[in-house]
């Protein structure tokens, strides 16, 4: 969840104001197809 905050703080600040409640929404569900987009690897030892 780091991540996302990270992600969305990083959109703050480029834009120079606060996200509204509906863009935040966005973000997250944006954030959530990227994250499921990625690969997944397993470590197998």
């Amino acid at each position: 969840m780091t991540d996302y905050i990270a992600f969305r703080n990083d959109v703050e600040k480029k834009l120079k104001r606060n996200l509204y409640e509906e863009e935040l929404e966005f973000l997250q569900w944006m954030y959530e197809r990227y994250k499921e987009d990625q690969p997944q690897y397993k470590l197998t030892i």
